[in-house]
């Protein structure tokens, strides 16, 4: 009979050798949540507690790595299937997902706008408003003339347009551009609102040199194409009104080149040369409106008051090829540049002139008209400063100042001749085949944006 005591010691040993069974079991079971080791960790290493065996990880994809080289695996030593995982990269926006999105970008950041006030004038200068006369002084200066029976006790004098256009007209200039490794492409618009401006006489300031004024205002007139004597007065009135207008668009590209002597990449610092070659559209417009009065109440019979009217206009179409140089020195906070260029086009202009009731009141509406094509130089210059504000932003302001040769203008189409005829369709002022320079100048103020 075996002793209760050892009975008791016997459960006691098989009940604790159990526990360790299933402590044991349990530590190293995957079905009971242990730790899942890597498939590189080597299985056949002894376990040592207190010991953390070093934990292997696949590298990270790169992220433009193609999207098939990731293959499903699983750590645990579990099989793989023939499944295959795509790591997709996110969207990030705009320009950078496709080959064309990232042209298009690139252009965004290379592109600028600059928007400027322009306050130009283009005056048509000192020119008569007739012809010469025989009297071999300037007939702008006051000159004895005969009164209405022929007797020389008055005083007259001619008009020209040296005041016309003395205060200018506002304007706009638009410029886009986008640089390039190789250059700069630039497309410019401006435009001109017309400018208007005259001057008259009135009935207060035709009252003789006594006041100050003459008894008159006349266009002296050729007769038969010579210099002589005639003349159309006004003693009641006289007014002139002249108005101008124009626009232009063009497109330059300007060269990044080394063969001049200093390196011309645009946006580096210090002096820059850079040539340019490009083509302008330039149009120009033109009216003169002469209105003058004639009365003699103190006659036998008596002269009625009528007014004689000359009307003018002229349209230039300019298609210029031209080149030129833009030199800048650049600096962190400001850039000047002068820029001079030169064209060589031709000009389409025509030009119309229109009287009534020139030699009389019963002188019907006459209207005669030209148009021609000739040759066409110009040549701009403008300077500028521009002020850096930010690093997209600048302010400018400079001047510029166009130059173009052959263009007709309305001051200068008239030909002021008398017919000897005397025959009642003579037309005593005609259009006539005439040009002219053109001066376009002024201020430029603006701003430049760039896109970041």
């Amino acid at each position: 009979m075996v002793n209760p005591a050892y009975r008791l010691l016997l459960g006691m040993v098989v009940l604790l050798s159990g526990v360790e069974t299933l402590s044991a079991q349990a530590q190293y079971s995957p079905d009971m949540g242990a730790m899942i080791q890597p498939v590189s960790y080597n299985a056949a290493a002894a376990y040592r507690p207190r010991h953390e065996p070093e934990m292997m990880y696949e590298p990270s994809p790169e992220y433009y790595q193609s999207v098939d080289a990731y293959p499903a695996e699983y750590y645990g030593g579990m099989p793989q299937d023939d499944s295959v995982m795509r790591v997709l990269p996110e969207d990030r926006g705009w320009g950078y997902d496709h080959p064309m999105d990232g042209y298009f970008d690139r252009l965004a950041h290379n592109s600028w706008i600059r928007v400027e006030y322009l306050l130009w004038k283009a005056p048509p200068g000192n020119v008569l408003i007739g012809a010469q006369n025989d009297s071999g002084n300037d007939p702008r200066n006051p000159y004895t003339t005969s009164d209405f029976l022929g007797f020389p006790t008055l005083s007259t004098k001619a008009a020209d347009l040296s005041s016309i256009g003395s205060e200018g007209s506002n304007g706009i200039r638009g410029t886009f551009g986008i640089d390039f490794e190789s250059g700069t492409i630039e497309a410019i618009f401006f435009g001109m609102k017309t400018d208007a401006s005259g001057f008259s006489y009135g009935v207060n300031d035709l009252l003789g040199p006594s006041f100050g004024e003459t008894d008159m205002i006349s266009i002296p007139l050729l007769f038969n194409g010579e210099v002589s004597t005639p003349q159309r007065n006004f003693n009641e009135k006289f007014s002139v009104d002249y108005k101008t207008q124009a626009w232009g668009v063009e497109s330059n590209y300007v060269f990044n080149t080394e063969n001049l002597f200093f390196r011309t990449y645009y946006g580096e610092g210090g002096l820059q040369i850079r040539p340019l070659a490009g083509f302008r559209y330039l149009k120009i417009g033109e009216e003169m409106v002469v209105k003058g009065g004639f009365e003699r109440a103190d006659t036998d019979p008596p002269f009625p008051f009528f007014e004689s009217t000359i009307r003018s206009q002229t349209n230039n179409k300019l298609y210029v090829p031209q080149a030129g140089i833009r030199m800048e020195f650049v600096h962190p906070w400001f850039t000047i540049s002068a820029e001079p260029k030169v064209g060589f086009g031709v000009n389409h202009y025509n030009g119309n002139v229109v009287t009534d009731q020139f030699l009389g009141p019963d002188d019907p509406n006459h209207h005669t008209s030209i148009s021609k094509t000739r040759f066409s130089p110009t040549f701009e210059f403008g300077i500028n400063a521009r002020f850096h504000l930010s690093e997209y932003f600048t302010f400018n302001v400079g001047y510029n100042f166009l130059w173009a040769n052959h263009v007709a203008r309305a001051g200068g189409i008239p030909y002021y001749n008398l017919d000897g005829s005397f025959a009642a369709n003579d037309v005593s002022i005609q259009a006539q085949d005439s040009t002219d320079t053109y001066k376009l100048h002024g201020l430029v103020l603006g701003g430049e944006f760039s896109w970041p």
